[in-house]
């Protein structure tokens, strides 16, 4: 594995050229999840408490129909990036058509993960949640690398290629930690490019993984 600095500096080659498209994307991902806020939104502004409870649920489905499947392929998209290709399309278009390609996945996906870490995080004080989120991060990169494996398939996998990795990409989340406090005083208008250099330079952390467990025997 390489240097957490080296995957930085591999996430800042990649995005080289790209920083303020990817920001467009981030911005438009965002738009789409404050959407989702909408009814719980306009049910407290206007007091009307008996729509708390419907806009709850449209968020949460909402949440898992749409954001979830974007930010899904928009991982994808800075992965196709960091291999040194350019996709066909447009990167907006790239990113719906992968959006549309793996849906049903990505929605499964999302669900099964976000009901595993809910029941695993009060009885661990959190602390499994964590553990366990580590545990599926691959997931989008797996789906785009295997679009004929099943979801338990992809998630088994997820867990298998991070044995002994987890507490590698925990650390690497931690060293931007320093910016993401920047990106606070900026009024989390610094995200927008944040975001792609985080999840690019994971994408990167994933390709040293996958080359790692290809050469591992099979159990």
């Amino acid at each position: 594995m390489k240097m957490y600095s080296e995957y930085r500096a591999q996430a800042r080659e990649t995005l080289k050229g790209r920083w303020n498209e990817m920001a467009l994307l981030m911005l438009l991902i965002g738009l789409i999840a404050f959407a989702c806020e909408t009814p719980s939104f306009i049910s407290t502004l206007f007091d009307m408490l008996w729509l708390v409870p419907y806009g709850s649920g449209m968020q949460l489905l909402a949440a898992m129909l749409l954001t979830v499947p974007l930010y899904f392929a928009f991982c994808n998209l800075l992965l196709v990036y960091s291999r040194g290709e350019t996709p066909e399309d447009s990167y907006l278009a790239s990113l719906f058509k992968d959006f549309a390609a793996h849906w049903s996945k990505y929605v499964l996906s999302g669900l099964l993960i976000v009901v595993l870490v809910m029941l695993i995080a009060i009885p661990t004080l959190f602390i499994g949640a964590v553990i366990l989120s580590l545990a599926y991060s691959l997931v989008p990169f797996i789906i785009h690398d295997n679009p004929d494996m099943g979801v338990r398939d992809v998630l088994k996998t997820s867990r298998m290629m991070m044995r002994g990795h987890k507490w590698q990409l925990f650390v690497l989340e931690l060293t931007f930690l320093g910016w993401a406090l920047l990106c606070v005083l900026t009024l989390g208008i610094g995200f927008l490019w944040l975001t792609p250099y985080q999840y690019t330079s994971y994408a990167h952390f994933y390709e040293d993984i996958k080359a790692e467990y290809a050469d591992k025997p099979a159990e």
